[in-house]
């Protein structure tokens, strides 16, 4: 059986996922769209504790991390993998067109 992982997110995504749910209960008016948005970034998220893996490493940080992305709908969750401490830590989530190499 595969090592079950546990997920942790940084402030800045966490911050970024409020930032995405306001701007869509702002911008269109519609709160139940941002909440059901933002749970499918957050169950998609929840899914790397089983399979962190599942997508290959796209670049690795300055600390050395190597980087996975994860599309979810137009979003992109930018992740690392620590098998020492069967971690996943979702560093960015952020708009899929966005400039990712200026947050990393």
């Amino acid at each position: 059986m595969a090592s079950r992982y546990s997920i942790t997110y940084s402030r800045r995504a966490q911050l970024e996922l409020d930032a995405i749910h306001a701007y869509i209960a702002e911008q269109f008016e519609d709160e139940i769209t941002a909440d059901l948005q933002t749970e499918r970034i957050a169950q998609a998220a929840k899914t790397l504790v089983m399979f962190p893996k599942l997508y290959r490493v796209r670049r690795k940080n300055a600390k050395g991390q190597e980087l996975r992305y994860m599309p979810v709908d137009n979003f992109m969750i930018i992740y690392y993998v620590d098998d020492s401490k069967n971690i996943v830590k979702v560093l960015h989530i952020v708009y899929g067109r966005c400039n990712i190499d200026s947050l990393i």
